[in-house]
Protein backbone atom coordinates (compact mmCIF):
# COMPACT_ATOMS: atom_id res chain seq x y z
CA UNK A 1 0.00 0.00 0.00
CA UNK A 2 1.14 3.48 -0.96
CA UNK A 3 2.24 5.77 2.19
CA UNK A 4 0.89 8.82 2.24
CA UNK A 5 3.11 12.31 1.74
CA UNK A 6 2.00 13.52 5.07
CA UNK A 7 2.93 9.79 6.83
CA UNK A 8 6.86 9.51 6.12
CA UNK A 9 7.92 9.60 9.65
CA UNK A 10 11.43 7.83 8.89
CA UNK A 11 13.67 9.45 6.95
CA UNK A 12 16.40 7.45 4.78
CA UNK A 13 19.44 9.94 5.37
CA UNK A 14 20.19 12.76 3.02
CA UNK A 15 19.95 12.20 -0.88
CA UNK A 16 23.11 12.60 -2.22
CA UNK A 17 22.83 11.70 -6.29
CA UNK A 18 26.46 13.07 -6.83
CA UNK A 19 27.37 9.76 -5.87
CA UNK A 20 26.37 8.12 -9.03
CA UNK A 21 28.45 10.53 -10.96
CA UNK A 22 31.72 8.42 -11.06
CA UNK A 23 30.52 4.73 -12.11
CA UNK A 24 28.61 6.48 -14.55
CA UNK A 25 31.38 8.33 -16.26
CA UNK A 26 33.39 4.90 -16.22
CA UNK A 27 30.82 3.50 -17.88
CA UNK A 28 29.83 6.02 -20.13
CA UNK A 29 33.47 6.35 -20.82
CA UNK A 30 33.76 2.55 -21.98
CA UNK A 31 30.64 2.42 -24.42
CA UNK A 32 31.39 6.03 -25.90
CA UNK A 33 34.51 4.22 -27.13
CA UNK A 34 33.00 0.76 -28.09
CA UNK A 35 30.38 3.34 -30.28
CA UNK A 36 33.21 5.32 -31.50
CA UNK A 37 35.49 2.00 -32.68
CA UNK A 38 32.26 0.96 -34.59
CA UNK A 39 31.42 4.81 -35.64
CA UNK A 40 35.34 5.24 -37.68
CA UNK A 41 35.81 1.73 -38.56
CA UNK A 42 32.80 0.50 -40.09
CA UNK A 43 32.17 3.68 -41.80
CA UNK A 44 28.33 1.88 -41.47
CA UNK A 45 25.26 3.97 -42.00
CA UNK A 46 23.53 1.55 -39.46
CA UNK A 47 25.14 2.43 -36.51
CA UNK A 48 25.96 6.73 -37.72
CA UNK A 49 21.50 6.14 -38.03
CA UNK A 50 21.32 4.58 -34.41
CA UNK A 51 24.05 6.99 -32.63
CA UNK A 52 21.65 9.90 -34.50
CA UNK A 53 18.54 8.05 -32.37
CA UNK A 54 20.87 8.12 -28.81
CA UNK A 55 22.21 11.71 -28.95
CA UNK A 56 18.56 12.46 -29.89
CA UNK A 57 17.00 10.87 -27.13
CA UNK A 58 19.36 12.57 -24.39
CA UNK A 59 19.20 15.71 -26.49
CA UNK A 60 15.69 15.91 -25.80
CA UNK A 61 16.35 15.59 -21.95
CA UNK A 62 18.25 18.07 -21.86
CA UNK A 63 16.06 20.37 -24.49
CA UNK A 64 13.28 20.09 -21.82
CA UNK A 65 15.00 20.38 -18.75
CA UNK A 66 17.02 23.52 -20.02
CA UNK A 67 13.12 25.04 -21.69
CA UNK A 68 11.72 24.16 -17.84
CA UNK A 69 14.49 25.80 -16.12
CA UNK A 70 13.47 28.83 -18.49
CA UNK A 71 9.82 28.62 -17.67
CA UNK A 72 10.33 28.46 -14.24
CA UNK A 73 12.78 31.56 -13.89
CA UNK A 74 10.22 33.51 -16.36
CA UNK A 75 6.85 32.78 -14.24
CA UNK A 76 8.63 32.29 -10.64
CA UNK A 77 5.97 29.37 -9.95
CA UNK A 78 5.50 27.36 -6.76
CA UNK A 79 4.84 24.54 -8.63
CA UNK A 80 8.20 23.95 -10.37
CA UNK A 81 9.99 25.20 -6.91
CA UNK A 82 10.28 21.69 -6.00
CA UNK A 83 11.73 20.53 -9.17
CA UNK A 84 14.15 23.40 -10.62
CA UNK A 85 17.33 22.15 -9.29
CA UNK A 86 17.22 18.65 -11.14
CA UNK A 87 16.18 20.83 -14.33
CA UNK A 88 19.21 23.25 -13.93
CA UNK A 89 21.66 20.56 -13.39
CA UNK A 90 20.18 18.20 -16.45
CA UNK A 91 19.73 21.60 -18.12
CA UNK A 92 22.88 23.34 -17.41
CA UNK A 93 25.34 24.51 -19.95
CA UNK A 94 27.74 21.41 -19.09
CA UNK A 95 25.31 19.04 -20.57
CA UNK A 96 24.83 21.38 -23.44
CA UNK A 97 28.30 21.37 -24.24
CA UNK A 98 28.20 17.38 -23.38
CA UNK A 99 25.81 17.16 -26.14
CA UNK A 100 27.52 19.31 -28.60
CA UNK A 101 30.59 17.05 -28.41
CA UNK A 102 28.92 14.69 -28.59
CA UNK A 103 27.50 15.28 -31.73
CA UNK A 104 31.29 15.60 -33.48
CA UNK A 105 30.99 12.10 -34.97
CA UNK A 106 27.80 13.12 -37.35
CA UNK A 107 29.48 16.20 -38.01
CA UNK A 108 32.25 14.60 -39.25
CA UNK A 109 30.49 12.38 -41.14
CA UNK A 110 27.12 13.66 -42.35
CA UNK A 111 26.83 12.36 -45.91
CA UNK A 112 26.29 8.62 -43.83
CA UNK A 113 22.96 9.60 -43.00
CA UNK A 114 21.79 13.42 -44.51
CA UNK A 115 21.46 12.96 -47.85
CA UNK A 116 21.81 17.01 -48.51
CA UNK A 117 25.14 16.54 -47.62
CA UNK A 118 25.98 14.96 -50.45
CA UNK A 119 26.70 17.25 -53.37
CA UNK A 120 26.08 15.32 -56.50
CA UNK A 121 23.19 14.10 -54.75
CA UNK A 122 21.89 17.36 -53.97
CA UNK A 123 22.09 18.75 -57.32
CA UNK A 124 20.16 15.59 -59.08
CA UNK A 125 16.91 16.56 -56.91
CA UNK A 126 15.34 20.10 -57.28
CA UNK A 127 14.08 19.92 -53.77
CA UNK A 128 17.51 19.50 -51.97
CA UNK A 129 18.87 21.95 -55.09
CA UNK A 130 16.28 24.65 -54.05
CA UNK A 131 17.66 24.66 -50.92
CA UNK A 132 21.25 24.36 -50.89
CA UNK A 133 22.32 27.73 -50.32
CA UNK A 134 20.72 26.55 -46.60
CA UNK A 135 21.31 23.02 -46.41
CA UNK A 136 24.91 23.03 -47.26
CA UNK A 137 27.74 21.28 -44.47
CA UNK A 138 29.65 24.61 -43.89
CA UNK A 139 26.30 26.29 -42.85
CA UNK A 140 24.68 23.45 -41.14
CA UNK A 141 27.76 23.26 -38.83
CA UNK A 142 28.06 27.21 -38.51
CA UNK A 143 24.27 27.06 -37.32
CA UNK A 144 25.17 24.17 -34.80
CA UNK A 145 27.66 25.99 -33.31
CA UNK A 146 25.46 28.82 -32.94
CA UNK A 147 22.45 27.01 -31.28
CA UNK A 148 24.82 25.79 -28.79
CA UNK A 149 26.56 28.59 -27.95
CA UNK A 150 23.44 30.92 -27.29
CA UNK A 151 21.80 27.95 -25.12
CA UNK A 152 25.22 27.27 -23.50
CA UNK A 153 25.96 31.20 -22.44
CA UNK A 154 22.08 31.58 -21.19
CA UNK A 155 21.82 28.55 -19.25
CA UNK A 156 25.56 29.48 -17.48
CA UNK A 157 24.28 32.86 -17.08
CA UNK A 158 20.97 31.99 -15.70
CA UNK A 159 22.51 29.58 -13.24
CA UNK A 160 25.18 32.17 -12.30
CA UNK A 161 22.60 34.16 -11.28
CA UNK A 162 20.73 31.41 -9.18
CA UNK A 163 24.11 30.44 -7.10
CA UNK A 164 24.88 34.31 -6.74
CA UNK A 165 21.41 34.46 -4.87
CA UNK A 166 22.17 31.22 -3.18
CA UNK A 167 24.70 33.35 -1.52
CA UNK A 168 23.35 37.07 -1.11
CA UNK A 169 19.58 36.12 -0.91
CA UNK A 170 19.56 39.36 -2.64
CA UNK A 171 15.80 38.60 -4.47
CA UNK A 172 15.86 41.31 -7.20
CA UNK A 173 18.34 38.60 -8.78
CA UNK A 174 15.43 36.49 -9.00
CA UNK A 175 13.09 39.52 -10.42
CA UNK A 176 16.24 40.16 -13.12
CA UNK A 177 15.80 36.22 -13.85
CA UNK A 178 11.91 36.47 -14.79
CA UNK A 179 12.82 39.79 -17.08
CA UNK A 180 15.65 38.02 -19.12
CA UNK A 181 13.09 34.16 -18.73
CA UNK A 182 10.56 35.93 -20.60
CA UNK A 183 13.33 36.99 -23.43
CA UNK A 184 14.58 33.25 -23.12
CA UNK A 185 11.94 31.05 -23.39
CA UNK A 186 10.90 32.98 -27.40
CA UNK A 187 14.79 32.22 -27.43
CA UNK A 188 13.92 28.33 -26.81
CA UNK A 189 11.27 28.27 -28.75
CA UNK A 190 12.76 29.36 -32.17
CA UNK A 191 16.00 28.08 -32.11
CA UNK A 192 15.31 24.83 -31.26
CA UNK A 193 12.20 24.78 -33.91
CA UNK A 194 15.40 25.83 -36.40
CA UNK A 195 18.06 22.78 -34.61
CA UNK A 196 15.57 20.50 -35.38
CA UNK A 197 14.72 21.65 -38.69
CA UNK A 198 18.26 20.79 -39.56
CA UNK A 199 18.96 17.59 -37.48
CA UNK A 200 16.04 15.49 -38.00
CA UNK A 201 13.57 17.00 -40.34
CA UNK A 202 16.10 17.40 -42.88
CA UNK A 203 16.58 13.53 -42.66
CA UNK A 204 13.28 13.58 -45.21
CA UNK A 205 14.45 16.64 -47.75
CA UNK A 206 10.89 16.11 -49.30
CA UNK A 207 9.02 16.44 -46.19
CA UNK A 208 7.80 19.12 -43.83
CA UNK A 209 5.84 20.38 -40.82
CA UNK A 210 5.55 24.22 -39.46
CA UNK A 211 4.50 22.00 -35.92
CA UNK A 212 8.06 20.23 -35.79
CA UNK A 213 9.76 22.19 -33.68
CA UNK A 214 6.62 22.64 -30.85
CA UNK A 215 5.75 18.99 -30.96
CA UNK A 216 9.22 17.97 -30.01
CA UNK A 217 9.51 21.08 -27.35
CA UNK A 218 6.47 19.86 -25.83
CA UNK A 219 7.59 16.21 -25.90
CA UNK A 220 10.77 16.93 -24.58
CA UNK A 221 9.50 18.54 -21.68
CA UNK A 222 7.44 16.54 -20.86
CA UNK A 223 9.82 13.64 -20.12
CA UNK A 224 12.09 16.25 -18.56
CA UNK A 225 9.24 16.59 -16.15
CA UNK A 226 8.58 12.83 -15.66
CA UNK A 227 12.10 12.16 -15.02
CA UNK A 228 12.30 15.16 -12.36
CA UNK A 229 8.81 13.12 -10.71
CA UNK A 230 10.73 9.66 -10.66
CA UNK A 231 13.88 11.68 -9.12
CA UNK A 232 12.19 13.67 -6.09
CA UNK A 233 9.50 10.81 -5.66
CA UNK A 234 11.55 7.92 -5.43
CA UNK A 235 13.66 9.91 -2.27
CA UNK A 236 10.95 11.34 -0.38
CA UNK A 237 11.74 10.19 2.60
CA UNK A 238 15.10 11.55 2.12
CA UNK A 239 16.48 15.13 3.01
CA UNK A 240 15.62 17.73 1.51
CA UNK A 241 13.22 16.29 -0.31
CA UNK A 242 11.29 15.00 3.02
CA UNK A 243 10.86 18.42 4.71
CA UNK A 244 8.49 19.61 1.52
CA UNK A 245 6.44 16.41 0.48
CA UNK A 246 2.54 17.16 0.91
CA UNK A 247 -0.80 16.52 -0.69
CA UNK A 248 -0.44 19.99 -2.03
CA UNK A 249 3.00 19.92 -3.32
CA UNK A 250 1.92 15.92 -4.59
CA UNK A 251 -1.30 17.77 -6.89
CA UNK A 252 1.02 20.60 -7.58
CA UNK A 253 3.66 18.08 -9.70
CA UNK A 254 0.77 15.81 -11.09
CA UNK A 255 -1.27 18.56 -12.52
CA UNK A 256 2.21 19.87 -13.89
CA UNK A 257 2.56 16.38 -15.93
CA UNK A 258 -1.44 16.33 -16.61
CA UNK A 259 -0.26 19.90 -18.69
CA UNK A 260 2.07 18.55 -20.69
CA UNK A 261 -0.12 15.31 -21.46
CA UNK A 262 -2.97 17.06 -22.70
CA UNK A 263 -0.50 19.36 -25.06
CA UNK A 264 1.63 16.49 -26.03
CA UNK A 265 -2.16 15.54 -27.40
CA UNK A 266 -3.16 18.77 -28.64
CA UNK A 267 0.63 18.92 -30.92
CA UNK A 268 0.10 15.58 -32.19
CA UNK A 269 -3.28 15.62 -33.44
CA UNK A 270 -3.05 19.02 -34.39
CA UNK A 271 0.03 18.09 -36.86
CA UNK A 272 -1.67 14.77 -38.07
CA UNK A 273 -4.78 16.83 -38.74
CA UNK A 274 -3.17 19.68 -40.66
CA UNK A 275 -1.13 17.32 -42.90
CA UNK A 276 -3.53 14.16 -43.57
CA UNK A 277 -6.54 17.08 -44.26
CA UNK A 278 -3.81 18.77 -46.58
CA UNK A 279 -3.45 15.50 -48.29
CA UNK A 280 -0.51 16.52 -50.26
CA UNK A 281 2.09 13.19 -51.13
CA UNK A 282 5.53 15.04 -49.55
CA UNK A 283 3.33 16.13 -46.46
CA UNK A 284 2.02 12.89 -45.50
CA UNK A 285 4.51 10.78 -46.02
CA UNK A 286 5.74 11.14 -42.32
CA UNK A 287 2.86 9.18 -41.39
CA UNK A 288 3.02 6.90 -44.32
CA UNK A 289 6.37 6.00 -43.45
CA UNK A 290 5.26 4.77 -39.46
CA UNK A 291 2.27 3.08 -41.14
CA UNK A 292 2.18 -0.53 -40.81
CA UNK A 293 -0.60 -0.31 -44.28
CA UNK A 294 1.03 1.50 -46.56
CA UNK A 295 4.18 1.16 -49.14
CA UNK A 296 6.86 0.80 -49.95
CA UNK A 297 5.45 -3.11 -50.22
CA UNK A 298 6.46 -5.47 -47.42
CA UNK A 299 5.91 -2.59 -44.79
CA UNK A 300 3.09 -4.12 -43.58
CA UNK A 301 5.22 -7.24 -41.33
CA UNK A 302 7.18 -4.12 -39.94
CA UNK A 303 5.03 -3.13 -36.69
CA UNK A 304 5.71 0.80 -37.17
CA UNK A 305 1.57 0.76 -36.81
CA UNK A 306 1.75 -0.63 -33.39
CA UNK A 307 4.48 1.79 -32.07
CA UNK A 308 2.18 4.23 -32.86
CA UNK A 309 -0.85 2.65 -31.25
CA UNK A 310 1.48 2.10 -28.09
CA UNK A 311 1.75 5.83 -27.97
CA UNK A 312 -1.43 7.30 -28.66
CA UNK A 313 -2.58 4.52 -25.52
CA UNK A 314 0.87 4.67 -23.83
CA UNK A 315 1.91 8.49 -23.91
CA UNK A 316 -1.68 10.37 -23.36
CA UNK A 317 -4.40 8.35 -22.64
CA UNK A 318 -2.51 6.06 -19.61
CA UNK A 319 -1.12 9.39 -17.95
CA UNK A 320 -4.51 11.44 -18.68
CA UNK A 321 -6.53 9.20 -16.57
CA UNK A 322 -4.30 8.33 -13.93
CA UNK A 323 -3.49 12.12 -13.17
CA UNK A 324 -7.10 12.77 -13.19
CA UNK A 325 -7.44 11.43 -9.90
CA UNK A 326 -6.52 13.17 -6.93
CA UNK A 327 -5.12 10.04 -5.37
CA UNK A 328 -2.39 9.13 -8.05
CA UNK A 329 -1.33 13.17 -7.42
CA UNK A 330 -1.71 12.04 -3.15
CA UNK A 331 1.02 9.90 -2.84
CA UNK A 332 4.63 10.07 -4.21
CA UNK A 333 4.92 6.70 -5.30
CA UNK A 334 2.16 6.88 -7.61
CA UNK A 335 4.03 9.97 -9.03
CA UNK A 336 7.38 8.33 -9.34
CA UNK A 337 5.20 5.77 -11.40
CA UNK A 338 3.44 8.07 -13.72
CA UNK A 339 6.97 9.94 -14.43
CA UNK A 340 8.42 6.34 -14.92
CA UNK A 341 6.02 5.62 -17.72
CA UNK A 342 6.35 8.69 -19.39
CA UNK A 343 10.37 8.60 -19.53
CA UNK A 344 9.75 5.28 -21.61
CA UNK A 345 7.03 6.37 -23.58
CA UNK A 346 9.78 9.52 -24.35
CA UNK A 347 12.31 6.49 -25.42
CA UNK A 348 9.64 5.20 -27.53
CA UNK A 349 7.89 8.47 -29.48
CA UNK A 350 11.95 9.62 -29.80
CA UNK A 351 12.97 6.28 -31.67
CA UNK A 352 9.37 6.64 -34.04
CA UNK A 353 10.35 10.04 -34.41
CA UNK A 354 13.92 9.53 -35.86
CA UNK A 355 14.63 5.84 -36.87
CA UNK A 356 11.56 5.79 -40.04
CA UNK A 357 13.26 9.00 -41.31
CA UNK A 358 16.86 7.28 -41.36
CA UNK A 359 17.74 6.11 -45.56
CA UNK A 360 16.40 2.46 -45.77
CA UNK A 361 14.91 2.03 -42.10
CA UNK A 362 10.88 2.50 -42.98
CA UNK A 363 10.78 -0.68 -45.01
CA UNK A 364 13.52 -2.02 -42.08
CA UNK A 365 10.99 -1.75 -39.62
CA UNK A 366 11.20 -1.13 -35.75
CA UNK A 367 13.01 -4.87 -34.84
CA UNK A 368 15.33 -4.78 -37.00
CA UNK A 369 19.80 -5.65 -37.64
CA UNK A 370 20.46 -2.08 -36.14
CA UNK A 371 18.21 -2.89 -32.39
CA UNK A 372 22.04 -3.96 -30.87
CA UNK A 373 23.11 -0.21 -32.03
CA UNK A 374 20.52 1.67 -31.09
CA UNK A 375 20.23 -0.30 -27.55
CA UNK A 376 24.51 0.47 -27.79
CA UNK A 377 24.09 4.33 -28.56
CA UNK A 378 21.43 5.10 -26.36
CA UNK A 379 22.95 3.89 -23.13
CA UNK A 380 26.32 5.13 -24.06
CA UNK A 381 24.93 8.75 -24.66
CA UNK A 382 23.09 8.01 -21.50
CA UNK A 383 25.22 7.44 -19.15
CA UNK A 384 28.00 10.20 -19.75
CA UNK A 385 24.86 12.69 -19.66
CA UNK A 386 23.94 11.53 -16.17
CA UNK A 387 27.49 11.34 -15.15
CA UNK A 388 27.38 14.77 -15.50
CA UNK A 389 23.93 15.57 -14.11
CA UNK A 390 24.77 13.69 -11.13
CA UNK A 391 28.20 15.86 -10.96
CA UNK A 392 25.75 19.38 -11.27
CA UNK A 393 23.57 18.40 -8.65
CA UNK A 394 26.19 19.18 -6.43
CA UNK A 395 26.80 22.24 -6.72
CA UNK A 396 23.87 24.13 -5.62
CA UNK A 397 21.17 22.80 -2.84
CA UNK A 398 18.64 20.58 -4.47
CA UNK A 399 16.17 22.96 -3.14
CA UNK A 400 16.50 26.80 -3.46
CA UNK A 401 17.42 27.80 0.10
CA UNK A 402 16.53 31.49 -0.63
CA UNK A 403 12.77 30.32 -1.45
CA UNK A 404 10.14 29.18 1.94
CA UNK A 405 7.48 28.93 -0.62
CA UNK A 406 7.40 25.34 -0.09
CA UNK A 407 8.14 25.00 3.57
CA UNK A 408 5.03 27.27 4.17
CA UNK A 409 2.59 25.43 1.65
CA UNK A 410 3.37 22.57 3.80
CA UNK A 411 2.72 23.99 7.02
CA UNK A 412 -0.23 25.54 5.69
CA UNK A 413 -1.39 22.47 4.46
Amino acid sequence: MAIASNDLTTSAGPLNISRLARPMLVLGVVLIAVMGFLLFTSNNPEVYGSYLFGWVFWLSITLGMFGMTTLHNTVRGTWSVSLVRLWEAGGGAVNLILMAALFSPILLNLTAIYPWANHDVAVKDHAMLHRIGYMNPGFFMVRFVLYFAVWAWFAWFMRNSVLRQERTKDMKLEMGRSSWGAAGMVMFFLTVTFALTDWTMSLDVHWSSTMYGTWFIICSCGAAIALALVIFNSNADKEPYRSVVSPTLGKDQGNMQFTLTMLWGYTSISQFLILWNGNIPETTSYYKERSSEMFPQGMSGNHWGILGLVLIVGRFFTPFFSLLSPRMKRFPQNLKLVGGWIFVMQIVEIYLFVQPSLPGRAQMGPLASHLGYDALSFCAVGALWLSVFAFQTAKAPLLPTYDARLEAMKNAH
